[in-house]
């Protein structure tokens, strides 16, 4: 199994000219080791907790709650004709008290608030709590529960994330792994994030016989164990399974951000062109199939550089650099094409 690449004493710098620029997962122990949050989960669950509620804004947040089945996983039903969780809307009172009951049962059933954004929902906290390495204007979202996992699944933005409680285990697989993880429909996956998601509620535990192609995808697998105070950069569309350890609490906050592709322009399209691209050519025979692997090979990866030197750079269009108005007037036709469907 290969070993995942650790910097410690990362600068602002460093991390943007040595990290982003590899395209690999980074572990970076201690990072945010001196969080005043980290301190109070060190302190143990009720200072803790008494921590967080003292920047509650009493906003419903996104809850799902398991029964403490083997893998603990918040995950499809076995059979995909639903999800194996029940979710809700409730303040973090209620669901804080119910993590401070839930950590006097032997095996109590698996709880976590996620992906809230802290900004309104912790008002003050991400303040009091920065990530060093990014600007203010990345807004940190958290995730505060007991003892779970949630399969393994892929974002399209940069990821830091910051353990400020408890442990974390992340099994990471490149994005070339897809065909060996058993993925589920890209539109209908069980998180409140709408991220494409494995049906294998945990990779280690899936049955070989029925689930063979696992094997091959975890030799290729990082795993890597995180502290309170660690942190871990994901790139983009890197699979991830997370598996929250500690039993009582397990707090996690990250910071999803995409750098703006020019002034002006969104970067907000990439899960929407691979549903479309589905939709538009999932119905065509295997040869055209084919045909159309070629251009999106041609078009979407590999015209750059010399493949356009006989294009005047001024003159490329869609083939070269986009200002902001030549991309909302691409956009508008594509919604113009799609309506008239």
């Amino acid at each position: 199994m290969p070993a995942i690449k650790e910097i410690e004493g990362l600068t602002r710098e460093r991390f943007e000219q040595e990290v982003l620029t590899a395209y690999e997962p980074v572990l970076m122990r201690g990072l945010v080791r001196d969080w005043p949050l980290v301190q109070q989960a060190r302190a143990g669950l009720e200072p803790c907790l008494q921590y967080l509620m003292g920047f509650d804004q009493g906003v419903p947040v996104d809850a799902v709650l398991a029964k403490p089945e083997p893998t603990r996983a918040f995950s499809y039903r076995p059979d995909l004709d639903g999800f194996n969780f029940m979710h809700e809307k409730r303040p973090y009172a209620a669901l804080f008290e119910q993590l401070w009951r839930y950590s006097h049962f032997p095996d109590p059933p698996s709880l976590a608030a996620q992906s809230a954004p802290v900004a309104e929902v912790l008002a003050g906290l991400e303040l009091a709590n920065a990530c060093p390495l990014l600007q203010a204007e990345v807004r940190p979202r958290i995730w505060i529960g007991n003892r779970a996992t949630v399969p393994a699944h892929f974002d399209d933005s940069h990821n830091i994330a910051c353990v400020a409680a408890g442990r974390r285990r992340f099994t990471l697989l490149p994005p070339q792994c897809a065909p060996l993880l058993y993925m589920g429909p890209p539109d209908y996956a069980p998180t409140p994030t709408p991220a494409p998601m494995s049906v294998l509620p945990r990779l280690q535990s899936a049955d070989p016989t029925r689930y063979p192609m696992v094997a091959e995808a975890l030799e290729q697998a990082l795993v890597v164990e995180l502290e309170a105070g660690d942190a871990l950069y994901l790139p983009p569309l890197w699979f991830h399974q997370v598996e929250a350890l500690a039993p009582d609490l397990n707090i996690l906050m990250n910071y999803w951000w995409r750098p703006a592709p020019a002034p002006g322009r969104q970067d907000d399209l990439h899960l929407a062109a691979l549903r479309l691209a589905m939709l538009a050519l999932r119905h065509l025979p295997e040869g055209e199939r084919e045909g159309w692997r070629a251009l999106f090979d041609f078009y979407v990866f590999g015209a750059r550089d010399e493949a356009l030197a006989h294009i005047p750079e001024d003159r490329r269009h869609m083939l070269g650099a986009l200002d902001a108005a030549a991309d909302a007037a691409i956009r508008h036709d594509l919604i113009e094409q799609l309506n008239k469907r």
